[in-house]
């Protein structure tokens, strides 16, 4: 045997004994790294840098992982990788509504019959005889705002006789925003309301003939007065209300939210999402904003960790909606005055804050509550910098360019809502020709001013997020007439809105609202294509799958 050959041999010798394991280490660590779930043949609108259209992607370990075109994703499936087949539907990052009262809603939402997308009484009617079929008698059937009268087809609300008649056997609220509500027989029965009764300041109800309560109740706290007779929430009634909610936002295509709580829910409530968050029932991300009335109050949190701080689920980001009881406005006919006491309070609040960098959020409306607040801002960044804190202004319909410089010198942002699909008509009755081209959107956008889309839902506005993207769109109110001629987007101005641009407003916007790699792993499958539709049918996309994380929490098909 030639030296050549015992070479050879002891070669292939040694090949026998150590390449088969080298070569199943090599399969095993390609099948260990391999991606958990592709998605492929779909029309992927990634939001990234270059607004580019993919094919597919991978998801692993709850990131993106890859993006690309058909073959190069599937290359990278494993034996145990789920493939998701979109069918050449449009996927999109899922959605971030800046501003929305999520752990309110869960309060009620087992009762809700929502009236979102209705366009008539009969619609309306429809719905509530559905629920009072489907449910026991005598449960509560509620619809807590989401949706106005003047914008459907009779502009008016249902009557007493109408809600009796669909549901006869059970106790019905019916409101409108928070203008107004309607109670059917049965409600008012278990209501207790009379009309010589005390009532709640800005409240009034309406009498009949003989000077009798009939079931109307007015004003913007009038859920307060109605509330008392809803069936009581226990803590874990108000645990898995809050786990419906999410349900059904990941069903609309929220991922993501940022909560203020807000009006009615105690401090006590919180423990609702935290309790949700300690059981990973979460379904929605949440940038949590903690409200405060004065400056006593405000200490309180001021030392807590700054914004950003938690997980991938929660994140505790700061004080707002309301820092101060004397600073707020609504849909009100004259400029709210704000005294100078109240501006040397936010002052003392803001500069107290950012010694321990704390972000904050306000409610602002109207033009003088934004300049009177700024005028607080600007005296707090004297004493200690503010800038970098990515405080913003909630709502600001009366937002102006001179507003806006003012905020960009602070690093400021701005989160606007579509409040006026549902509310064009009372702003108008309360502002007047002001009311014409507001919010200015498209002024923002071209500012370069941080800009968040959002809802205010579930109460002031739907929390569906096409409807508002919609809104951002064509400019027009529910009903379609057109109340934003010149001050609208295009579609991805306003899909960055919901999706990168309210991240920023979490200090996320590096680590979701696209779907590139390395980003958090949180899409949506639309019914139709975003891209393409009727402008005026954005409202009505849906999607048919939602994921978070990588991990499906709504599919239609199911």
């Amino acid at each position: 045997m030639t030296k050549h050959l015992l070479v050879a041999l002891a070669t292939l010798t040694l090949c026998l004994a150590g390449c088969a394991p080298l070569a199943l280490d090599a399969e095993r660590n390609a099948q260990h790294n391999a991606p958990e779930l592709i998605v492929v043949n779909a029309k992927v609108v990634t939001v990234d840098d270059q607004a580019s259209i993919a094919q597919a992607f991978a998801v692993r370990d709850g990131r993106f992982l890859a993006v690309g075109d058909n073959a190069q994703i599937r290359a990278m499936a494993g034996a145990a990788t789920r493939i998701i087949d979109a069918q050449g539907r449009t996927v999109t990052p899922g959605l971030n509504d800046g501003h929305i009262h999520m752990v309110r809603a869960g309060f009620w939402w087992k009762y809700e019959a929502r009236l979102d997308e209705t366009q008539s009484l009969a619609e309306i009617l429809d719905i509530i005889k559905t629920r009072a079929q489907q449910t026991p008698r005598g449960t509560w059937i509620l619809t807590l705002g989401g949706w106005h009268h003047s914008q459907i087809k009779e502009r008016r609300m249902p009557t007493r006789a109408e809600l009796d008649a669909v549901a006869p056997d059970h106790p019905v609220y019916v409101q409108a925003l928070r203008e107004v509500g309607q109670m059917n027989s049965m409600a008012m029965k278990l209501s207790g309301i009379t009309a010589s009764m005390p009532l709640p300041p800005g409240v009034s109800i309406g009498k009949d003939a003989a000077g009798q309560f009939d079931g109307v109740i007015r004003g913007f706290a009038g859920q307060t007065l109605a509330e008392r007779s809803f069936p009581q929430q226990s803590f874990e009634d108000k645990v898995e209300g809050l786990r419906l909610v999410m349900r059904d936002f990941n069903a609309a295509g929220l991922t993501s939210t940022g909560e203020t709580f807000g009006i009615g829910v105690a401090e006590s409530d919180y423990q609702v999402l935290y309790e949700l968050w300690r059981r990973r029932g979460m379904s929605v991300r949440v940038g949590a904003h903690f409200p405060t009335m004065n400056f006593e109050h405000a200490q309180r949190w001021l030392d807590y960790p700054a914004a950003g701080f938690g997980d991938d689920m929660l994140l505790l980001n700061g004080l707002g909606e309301g820092v101060l009881n004397a600073m707020g406005d609504g849909y009100i006919p004259k400029q709210f005055p704000i005294a100078p006491e109240a501006k040397a309070e936010l002052q003392k609040i803001v500069a107290a804050g950012a010694r321990n960098q704390v972000s904050f959020q306000f409610h602002a409306t109207i033009e003088t509550t934004m300049n009177a607040m700024l005028d607080a801002l600007e005296a707090a960044h004297a004493q200690t910098p503010i800038d970098k804190l990515r405080i913003n202004f909630l709502h600001a319909e009366q937002i102006t360019p001179s507003i806006i410089a003012r905020m960009k010198k602070l690093g400021m942002g701005v989160q606007m809502q579509n409040r006026q699909s549902l509310g064009s008509e009372l702003m108008k009755a309360n502002w007047g020709e002001r009311a014409n081209d507001i919010p200015p959107v498209k002024t923002v956008i071209n500012s370069g001013l941080p800009f968040a889309g959002g809802t205010d839902g579930t109460t002031s506005s739907s929390y569906r997020p096409f409807i508002s993207i919609g809104w951002l769109v064509n400019g027009k109110n529910w009903r379609g007439d057109l109340v934003r001629p010149t001050e609208r987007l295009t579609r991805e101005q306003a899909l960055r809105a919901y999706t990168r641009g309210s991240a920023w407003f979490t200090w996320e916007e590096n680590r979701k609202g696209a779907i590139t790699p390395g980003m958090l792993a949180d899409f949506i499958v639309l019914d139709r294509d975003y891209l393409t539709v009727n402008e005026d049918d954005i409202r009505f996309i849906k999607p048919v799958l939602t994921a978070v994380g990588g991990k499906v929490v709504y599919d239609a098909a199911r």
